[in-house]
């Protein structure tokens, strides 16, 4: 089979239903082994892969839970997993979240609406093509081709900016609360917790 990936090349996989134990391809949970090279299997290029989706050739294909789907089907959904987890490393770096963690349902929610909000944004500014005048565009050159915008004329919004200006108090004031937090069990200072909170809270 060929997987095709989104900067145009493509690479050659091969894939087979494996046997083991209760695992194979008439089992409710089959069992498929997939590699660049079916005669060496490289560690980092072979996946064994189970999965709950059924062959489409047993009998209980069409009538249990989930789709039927064959080899190729099921190669390219276990490959779209990585790209997800990069994509949404990178938007977190861009936030700056890339070192904080949220647990609570109430902060998932938050960072999952965050989160595509921007992603949407970026997607859009990443599209060939003159920029929407209302819309936020990449920051303008202030050199001597264009120069600053003339007094009367806003500023249109821009992503690296706001992030960088947000990230240089942010990051600081957390990190601070998370190494006292760390170091003592004593409650901050009154000074430094006064600053904290004003940009925290």
């Amino acid at each position: 089979m060929e997987r095709y990936f989104r900067d145009g090349h493509t690479e050659t996989w091969w894939a087979a239903d494996a046997h083991l134990g209760g695992y194979g391809p008439d089992s409710p949970c089959p069992l498929i082994v997939a590699t660049t090279d079916p005669a060496a299997l490289p560690e980092k290029a072979t996946w064994y892969l189970a999965t709950n989706l059924p062959h489409p050739d047993v009998p209980h294909a069409l009538t249990g839970p989930h789709p039927p789907a064959d080899l190729a089907e099921i190669v390219r959904l276990y490959g779209l997993p990585p790209w997800i987890e990069q994509s949404c490393k990178q938007v977190k770096d861009e936030l700056g979240w890339a070192d904080f963690q949220v647990r609570s349902d109430r902060a998932i929610r938050h960072q999952i609406l965050v989160s595509c909000a921007f992603s949407l944004c970026w997607d859009q500014l990443s599209v060939p093509g003159p920029l929407d005048a209302a819309a936020a565009g990449p920051c303008p050159d202030e050199g001597p081709q264009r120069g600053p915008a003339a007094p009367h004329q806003p500023q249109l919004p821009c992503w690296p900016k706001a992030l960088r200006a947000t990230r240089s108090w942010l990051t600081p004031a957390i990190t601070l609360n998370r190494w006292w937090r760390a170091w003592t069990d004593n409650d901050p200072l009154s000074e430094p917790q006064a600053l904290t909170n004003a940009v925290t809270i």
